[in-house]
């Protein structure tokens, strides 16, 4: 079994003999490495006088910061869910907030469900929710019915 100095002076050698671009591609995914591993990779970089390369490991998603508004709040879930439904259909991307809170409490003591949106979005979020409903969902003779 090697003890913990022979797997590092072995990763070093390794290391050693690799181009700068294996090097960083093995540092974008070094939290899959051992102690060792990441110690002899660090430091083989150090001596090239190469930057490490940071990366999203594996299983973990970037966060991304937007600047939201909400547009509206909403008693239950349901209306909220249409809501966005209908900006969806429209091709304007909205965020429902408080949701999961909806569903386990009475969503008038969480204070609803808010509906939210990108700024320059909300005049015509406004327009598509302030629309009025049809007054039927019922066909008539006139349309084709699905079998």
């Amino acid at each position: 079994m090697n003890s913990p100095s022979d797997e590092a002076q072995r990763l070093a050698q390794r290391y050693s003999q690799m181009t700068d671009g294996e090097l960083q591609e093995i540092s974008a995914d070094r939290v899959d490495l051992t102690d060792s591993g990441r110690s002899a990779l660090l430091a083989e970089m150090q001596r090239r006088g190469l930057a490490e390369t940071t990366a999203t490991p594996n299983g973990y998603d970037e966060v991304e910061f937007r600047d939201l508004i909400t547009a509206r709040r909403f008693r239950g879930l349901s209306e909220a869910l249409i809501a966005k439904g209908s900006l969806d259909s429209a091709g304007i991307e909205s965020f429902l907030v408080d949701d999961n809170m909806g569903r386990i409490f009475v969503p008038t003591f969480t204070g609803g469900v808010r509906l939210q949106v990108r700024p320059e979005d909300l005049d015509a979020v406004n327009e598509i929710l302030n629309e009025p409903a049809p007054e039927s969902s019922e066909l008539t003779d006139d349309e084709p019915s699905e079998p």
